[in-house]
């Protein structure tokens, strides 16, 4: 369910923006840049909750758990009371995916347009030499730094009035926010917020990361011949310019001023030690909450747990979803199959094997037909132009009339001895049905995984699955079709093990033939 692996993703950043606030503490009383703890924290948030879904389900956890996995006949059974409609996690899940494509389409429409007003920006600027600086002169914008392959400095026209100390610290500044790349790191965290415009948190964390960019600055530019008292005055100064997005500036947000001047204040020395072994604990700690089990379920989907039979030793034992009080079965006389007159005259005989959904009323569902097995095109068209005038006694369960998967077989013969399976068809005669040996999974072979986190939830459910098993018995790509089921982790755990699954198939006439199947798959967490 995309909601759980979402809100997961969520509190898996809000941990992690923790423990970057942290380890920045810890950074700059160390005196080092505090980017990195950001930078982390930010390509953590967005790597982690896209990568480990794949991990998990390419490592296998060794741990046993007990999981029911049987077969039932394949007489299919479909009551009229099952939804065909979607599941409330499943509409959930296909509306929160629209809120996420619209709101990415926004940001990134927002991201090219900015792109856009960029490049406008550096077509109306002049380039000069500005205190041994070359640099762009724009009317009204700046100071900034434009651009990711050739960035420039760019200045407003009133800084050019500043006294020369003040307007060489304007132009330090931004050529740190060149020389550091910073223009690539505001790109990447816009990037981000695109990818993931849902994750609150994540938007805090990529503010941050501007802040620290331009708090590490602060800190290059003050040297010793820069008072701290001096450049504070410079921020106040430039603090009411306008911003720009993509762009590293010194002005780059009025709220965080009071910020970055408290970077600049010296760390008494008698608290700095004391700061940074609560800071560094209070990192570990939020590192460790991030990284627990619950929320790491949530996010890396379903572990592998292997299956294994239950503890008495003895194989999982069969289990019907639906007990048939009564099948359905053809009325005689209803409707007579013709033989060919090419294929009898050609003395041509066959099989045909077909299946078909018998309705509650006796007749066929319009559309259920499909041919499993057919030895001529004639033959089963043959099949066909009878199929609407067959009537059904349909299938029963308590009493109730149930729609059923019946799979049946027509032989056309022109010997007048009946086969030991089916009765033989010839232009006169009506079909019967003929007995199949029906598909069955081989135990051992195939796991079957339970989703850890519904494990950790003492979660337990079922579902009920309905594909095709080929002569191979191999599950046939593609027909795989969920019929019942109690929660999604389930479905994805069942979806994932039917490949690797391998069935006895189904015979008719000592001749292997596809089978169309329903399996209820039940993971219990009982040990009894």
């Amino acid at each position: 369910m995309i909601a759980t692996w979402m809100l997961s993703a969520v509190l898996f950043t809000a941990l992690i923006g923790a423990a970057a606030y942290c380890a920045e503490s810890v950074l700059r009383n160390t005196r080092k840049a505090t980017r990195w703890s950001w930078l982390v924290a930010l390509g953590a948030s967005v790597a982690w909750p896209v990568l480990a879904p794949l991990l998990r389900r390419s490592i296998p956890d060794s741990r046993a758990m007990r999981i029911v996995a049987a077969t039932v006949p394949s007489i299919q059974v479909v009551p009229d009371s099952l939804p065909s409609m979607l599941s409330w996690s499943q509409r959930l899940d296909v509306m929160l995916l629209t809120l996420w494509f619209v709101a990415s389409a926004i940001l990134v429409v927002r991201l090219v347009r900015a792109f856009a007003m960029l490049a406008r920006i550096r077509r109306a600027s002049e380039t000069r030499v500005v205190d041994g600086v070359a640099v762009l002169i724009n009317p009204s914008i700046g100071p900034a730094v434009i651009g990711l392959v050739q960035p420039s400095v760019l200045l407003p026209a009133a800084l050019l009035d500043l006294e020369a100390p003040l307007r060489r610290l304007v132009i330090r500044h931004e050529e740190e926010h060149r020389r550091s790349g910073d223009p690539w790191i505001v790109l990447g965290a816009t990037l981000a917020l695109a990818l993931m415009p849902w994750n609150l948190p994540l938007w805090w964390i990529a503010r941050r990361a501007r802040l620290a960019l331009e708090v590490d600055c602060d800190a290059r530019v003050l040297t010793a011949d820069v008072s701290a008292n001096q450049y504070g005055k410079l921020l106040l100064l430039v603090s009411q310019r306008q911003t720009l997005p993509l762009a590293p500036m010194l002005a780059a947000s009025s709220s965080h001023l009071e910020k970055r001047i408290s970077a600049m204040l010296p760390v008494r020395s008698h608290l700095r030690r004391s700061r940074i072994v609560v800071a560094l604990v209070a990192t570990v700690v939020a590192g460790i909450a991030a990284c627990t089990s619950r929320i790491g379920d949530g996010i890396a989907g379903p572990k592998p747990v292997m299956a294994t039979k239950s503890p008495d030793g003895d194989a999982a034992k069969p289990f019907k979803e639906f007990t048939l009080d009564k099948y359905a079965q053809q009325i005689p006389g209803s409707a007579r199959v013709l033989y060919p007159d090419e294929l009898r005259a050609a003395k041509v005989e066959g099989q045909v094997i077909a299946q078909f959904v018998v309705e509650p009323d006796g007749q066929l569902m319009a559309g259920s037909f499909k041919v499993l097995k057919s030895d001529n095109t004639l033959f089963t068209q043959a099949v066909q132009k009878v199929l609407p005038d067959l009537r059904y006694t349909p299938a029963e369960v308590k009493g109730v009339k149930v729609r059923q998967l019946v799979q049946e077989s027509f032989t056309f013969a022109l010997s007048s001895t009946p086969s030991t399976s089916s009765t033989t068809l010839n232009p006169d005669t009506p079909h019967t049905e003929t007995r199949i040996t029906e598909a069955h999974q081989i135990p051992g072979i195939g796991n079957l995984r339970y989703p850890d986190s519904l494990r950790h939830g003492n979660v337990q459910g079922e579902v009920v699955a309905q594909f095709v098993v080929d002569e191979n018995g191999l599950v046939v790509p593609g027909s795989f079709k969920v019929v019942r089921s109690t929660h999604q982790q389930f479905t994805d755990a069942v979806k994932t093990a039917l490949p690797n699954m391998r069935f006895y198939p189904a015979e008719t006439g000592g001749v292997k033939v596809k089978q169309l199947i329903t399996q209820p798959f039940t993971f219990s967490l009982s040990k009894d």
